[in-house]
């Protein structure tokens, strides 16, 4: 009996070692890309003091009106912490625009930047999207600011990353998903944006993709925003606004 018991125990770490020799063990999951929210405040028009085209702010919308807002190009911004890129980190911008008493052929910018002040325009670091009907720009542009920039902030530079991937449309009345992406790779800056329409089917109005090589700066805390005069919207509204710092 003894003997038939050791056999039996033998037996049985014989097929349990054999079963585990023909089991390969499950790789790991790759880790997820942690992403840190940074919220976007300070909403304003630069340079009017007197709040006369507000923004009011209301249910995570923000909106910018007021008499003769579309006459001229109003400059809006937000700000966020500050941030500097690591090597293989992204920065990550979206957010719903929406647009109403659109009279003109269009031309609206986006950007992310470094500011300078927050009482002036000039002398902010960062990347433009170009969107939009514009005489001297056509085809649109993704450009990058002159490291001894003292322009405004969506000035166009001869630093120009790239023209839009798709023929441009004219924007209209309407709601729109602009999104714009900075990634640090070594050196360099890798940077998209966009613009298309929210509804179904959705259309791409504009699309950049472009590396910069020499970045003016890695450090960025604004959003800003320029509706051009061609645009002549009489209120310029953001919602579902997101600013993401991604980590591998």
């Amino acid at each position: 009996m003894k003997i038939q018991h050791s056999l039996c125990i033998v037996t049985l770490l014989a097929v349990s070692t054999f079963g585990n020799a023909q089991t390969p063990a499950t790789p790991a999951a790759a880790a997820p890309a942690a992403g840190m929210d940074l919220p976007v405040s300070g909403w304003l028009v630069i340079g009017d003091k007197a709040k006369t085209f507000g923004p009011t702010e209301e249910a995570g919308k923000i909106t910018f009106t007021g008499p003769d807002f579309g006459k001229k190009g109003k400059q809006s911004s937000g700000f966020f912490q500050k941030t500097d890129l690591a090597d293989g980190q992204t920065l990550e911008f979206s957010a719903k625009v929406s647009f109403t008493g659109v009279s003109g052929m269009g031309n609206f910018r986006f950007g992310i930047y470094q500011k300078r002040s927050k009482d002036h325009p000039r002398g902010w670091l960062g990347y433009c999207a170009f969107t939009g009907i514009d005489k001297k720009f056509p085809k649109g542009g993704l450009f990058a600011s002159e490291p001894s920039n003292d322009d405004s902030f969506d000035k166009a530079t001869s630093r120009v990353l790239g023209e839009s991937l798709v023929p441009f449309k004219n924007i209209k009345d309407g709601s729109y998903l602009i999104t714009m992406s900075l990634k640090r790779v070594g050196a360099s800056i890798e940077c998209t944006a966009s613009l298309s329409t929210v509804a179904a089917p959705v259309t791409v109005f504009a699309k950049f993709s472009g590396t910069d090589a020499q970045p003016a700066t890695t450090s960025f805390d604004a959003l800003g925003f320029t509706t051009h005069e061609l645009l002549s919207a009489d209120s310029f509204s953001l919602s579902e606004v997101s600013v993401k710092l991604i980590t591998p």
